[in-house]
Parts: structure tokens; C-alpha cells; sequence
């Protein structure tokens, strides 16, 4: 889980380049929530953040990623561990 801040209005991310520097208006427009993220086993630190705005699309894109696609298959070609 990441703890992020996420825009009131249109649910994405904020970076923190992004959010306002007075803290009295950043409660107005920005939420602090804890995003849930997917790991891919076969790709060590690979990490993605899923949450209002990102959905899952990076996830899937990873999947069909060549070099995703090349350990998998090497996992499977080695058998059960």
C-alpha cells in the first residue's frame, strides 16, 4: 500500500512537485489515501500503483512487456520450484 494524495475533483494522483505549497488550500482540492499497488513476481521491483485515475492499465501493459513475457516463460520452461 502507498499513501498518496489524490485531486478531490478528478481522482488522480498528485505528485509532490505538484501539490500547492500553502496548506490550508491543499485540504480543499487534495485527500490523503492509501493506494493499493501489484507486484510482478517474475520482474524483482517491479512495483505498480493502482488508485482512482490509474487503474490497472500500467499493470497490463507490463504484462505484455517482451522482457515480462521472456522470464516468464523461463520460469515456466524450469519447472515447479
Amino acid at each position: 500500500m502507498k499513501y498518496a494524495s489524490v485531486d478531490k475533483v478528478t481522482n488522480e494522483i498528485v505528485r509532490a512537485d505538484q501539490l500547492p505549497a500553502d496548506g490550508g488550500a491543499s485540504g480543499e482540492k487534495i485527500k490523503w489515501q492509501f493506494l493499493p499497488r501489484i507486484k510482478c513476481n517474475d520482474c524483482p521491483g517491479k512495483l505498480y500503483t493502482v488508485g482512482p485515475g490509474t487503474s490497472v492499465d500500467n499493470f497490463e501493459i507490463h504484462l505484455k512487456n517482451r522482457q515480462h513475457k521472456d522470464r516468464v516463460l523461463a520460469r515456466t520452461k524450469a519447472g515447479p520450484a
